[in-house]
């Protein structure tokens, strides 16, 4: 029998102490659950993910193309960052703070300079049937504000924001207040 790790999804030995792949410990035993009073716990312990997902948010560009030509296409769609592809397999993630910390005010022809010079590479990704508190925990430790969503086979679903997240968490809070009687 396997055991799949929490971070990685990586099938493991049963028995094994710590995930082979990430190294993210296997011997948790106690699973937080949510008090029965709180609502917001409960819904981010339990929903998955997948209650975030438009796919409105979801550009793919390739490691080969131009920094110029990702930030025509975040500016002309008004998006924050895009994942990076290369032979249908996550290789990065390209953000705002990317073009920031790595683009601006150091090259001038941003033609010149490839994806794949300044993406992060390797990112953390969820799927979409983990639960939101997972995801929320992953861009805390990380400290990142964008997280791919992938299906099983590595295909792309979505990203999710902590902007996603919060708007979620919003409505769900309003939907469940009783209305004010004047």
């Amino acid at each position: 029998m396997k055991i799949r790790c929490q971070s990685c999804h990586f099938e493991n030995i049963e028995g094994s102490d710590r995930c082979a792949e990430c190294l993210h410990s296997l011997m948790q035993r106690d699973q937080p659950r949510a008090r029965k009073s709180d609502r917001l716990q409960h819904v981010m312990l339990t929903a998955p993910v997948s209650d975030l997902l438009t796919g409105e948010d979801l550009l793919v560009a390739n490691i080969t193309d131009s920094v110029q030509k990702i930030v025509n296409i975040l500016k002309k769609n008004k998006k924050t960052c895009v994942l990076i592809y290369q032979k249908k397999a996550l290789v990065g993630i390209l953000s705002q703070r990317d073009l920031l910390l790595h683009v601006a005010g150091k090259h001038k022809d941003l033609l010149g300079i490839k994806v794949e010079n300044i993406m992060t590479r390797n990112p953390e990704f969820i799927r979409g049937e983990d639960p939101i508190a997972f995801a929320v925990n992953k861009m805390s430790l990380g400290g990142f504000r964008h997280l791919p969503v992938l299906a099983a086979d590595g295909t792309p679903l979505s990203i999710i924001s902590i902007k996603d997240v919060l708007g979620y968490l919003m409505m769900r809070h309003q939907a469940g207040k009783p209305e004010k009687k004047d």
